[in-house]
């Protein structure tokens, strides 16, 4: 399907590791040799599975972050970071004509210096994001709950991003669940921020965890018969799962504002 897309105007393929907010996975290593067939550069955005995932390592020519997300992991900062080549990076800082000279993306010195603070505990916290919402997803799917998470065995692409990981980093720290309408999206979601189980908001990778509902925030610039077809439904929660220190005690109170809703 990708390479049936190309034509003779295409200069590069671009996908997310791990897309929003469906969650599904893109194989690197085959869209790498595309790619390099086709003469064009593989762009891969690794925001949602920093360490967990090396794309450069996978073939992907250059590398992208969403900084104000795990990286940062404070909700404190907006950033964004490009990994590539030396000569690729070097291309971009051009004087005379390079797109980071001529646009002016550059970061104020104390944010910078705020982000390779917080740089320094991602390993720390990619570990523990993805421990919660490992033990979040696995629990969900037990109680009936439509769970999407790629560190479960149902999900289509469990296999290949097992082989994928750097499995020390885990499976990430994001999950959906749906829970059939967008009325019983928001009143879950409404109810769990009263019971500071986490923050209703659009951002991710912080150490509290982040719910949303994407079709109605995040994606809903996309029409609506288009996320009927890509299987994106009103009743849908992305979460961001926290550092939560007692995932357990957070999973039982998760639990009971879904049985007072009556989504279980």
């Amino acid at each position: 399907m990708v390479e049936a897309a190309i034509t003779k105007d295409t200069k590069v393929l671009y996908c997310e590791t791990v897309s929003n907010p469906l969650l599904e996975v893109a194989d690197i290593v085959s869209l790498s040799k595309i790619a390099k067939k086709h003469n064009l550069k593989l762009v891969v955005d690794n925001t949602f599975s920093p360490l967990s995932v090396s794309p450069a390592r996978l073939g992907a020519d250059v590398v992208i972050h969403s900084l104000t997300k795990y990286i940062n992991g404070s909700s404190d900062t907006v950033g964004g970071v490009t990994c590539a080549s030396s000569e690729f990076i070097n291309d971009l800082k051009n004087v005379n004509s390079g797109a980071s000279m001529l646009l002016g993306p550059t970061m104020d010195s104390l944010r910078s210096a705020s982000v390779m603070k917080n740089l320094r505990t991602l390993h720390i916290r990619i570990k523990q994001h993805s421990l919660n919402a490992q033990n979040l997803a696995t629990e969900f799917e037990k109680d009936g709950l439509k769970t999407v998470y790629p560190g479960l065995a149902s999900h289509p692409s469990h296999e290949l991003y097992k082989s994928m990981i750097n499995t020390e980093y885990g499976f990430g720290g994001m999950l959906t669940i749906d829970v059939g309408s967008l009325a019983k999206a928001n009143q879950l979601m409404e109810l769990m921020q009263e019971r500071n189980l986490g923050y209703l908001a659009v951002s991710l990778g912080f150490y509290k965890t982040l719910f949303s509902a994407p079709g109605t925030s995040t994606s809903s610039e996309i029409p609506l018969d288009e996320q009927k077809e890509m299987g994106l439904t009103d009743g849908l929660i992305r979460f961001s799962i926290g550092l939560d220190n007692d995932i357990k005690r957070t999973y039982e109170m998760m639990k009971k504002c879904m049985q007072e809703i009556g989504v279980l």
